[in-house]
């Protein structure tokens, strides 16, 4: 299973390769160009350099119960 640490880091490095992506994408399209500007407005505070401390909720996987019912 992976650890929150990680999932955060994927989410946070496929955040910004994908604004790269789409900034150099189709030679900077509007349309490219604004699906970028989404993704950075989504993600601000995880790439703003100048926050220190983040607040994250997570949820941990709740699985079946042994007589097949969630718990």
């Amino acid at each position: 299973m992976e650890t929150l640490e990680s999932t955060l880091s994927q989410v946070h490095d496929w955040a910004v390769d994908r604004i790269h992506y789409l900034c150099e994408f189709d030679e900077g399209s509007i349309s490219s160009l604004e699906d970028a500007h989404a993704i950075q407005c989504e993600f601000s505070e995880w790439l703003d350099p100048n926050l220190t401390d983040h607040d994250i909720f997570s949820l941990e996987y709740i699985g079946d119960d042994e007589d097949g019912g969630v718990i």
